[in-house]
């Protein structure tokens, strides 16, 4: 009786193992076809150029500080004795704002020095020679709904089941 409950859970196992590689096939293929498609264009590098636009950024807001600055020990220098004491108290405003960015900007760097790498160490697997074939490394891919239908439609057995009609009626909410 445990061999023929074994056997059944080997079978199944097997079978799930084949479903579950025919949609990560589909899934590649659909990708595939999505990126072979002239409208889609992939922009692979978002995080550097958003980096580089917020540089562009801190570069400009820089350099509009240091402009303001100029002209506000420009106006502490002057001469006329009602507006200097004003231009004065503005320049050491400005030169307290500055000590305290970098001030800022020394705390951050240390902090983020005792921390440590933000990278997490890539995980390794092994492969215990279960499903999955010879690869030993194992990759989370996103089946769509489209995916799912897709083989239902095309498998013998997934063909006539229940589940395809309940798809194509009742799809599942994510």
């Amino acid at each position: 009786l445990h061999k023929i409950f074994y056997d059944e859970a080997v079978v199944s196992t097997q079978s799930t193992g084949d479903l579950v590689e025919r949609l990560v096939a589909i899934n590649h293929h659909r990708l595939d076809l999505k990126k072979q498609d002239s409208e889609v264009t992939a922009n692979c590098n978002v995080r550097g150029q958003l980096k580089i636009l917020q540089q562009i950024q801190q570069e400009e807001t820089r350099k509009r500080a240091e402009r303001e600055k100029a002209q506000l020990m420009r106006e502490a220098k002057s001469r006329s004795k009602q507006s200097n004491s004003e231009a004065k108290a503005k320049a050491k405003q400005v030169a307290l704002e500055e000590e305290q960015l970098i001030r800022q900007r020394e705390a951050n760097e240390t902090a983020l020095a005792a921390i440590g790498s933000r990278k997490r160490p890539k995980a390794e697997f092994v492969d215990t020679g279960g499903i999955g074939g010879t690869n030993p490394r194992f990759r989370n891919h996103r089946i769509n709904l489209k995916d799912v239908i897709f083989l239902c439609e095309n498998d013998s057995f997934l063909k006539k089941s229940s589940l395809l009609f309940k798809l194509h009626i009742n799809p599942v909410k994510s």
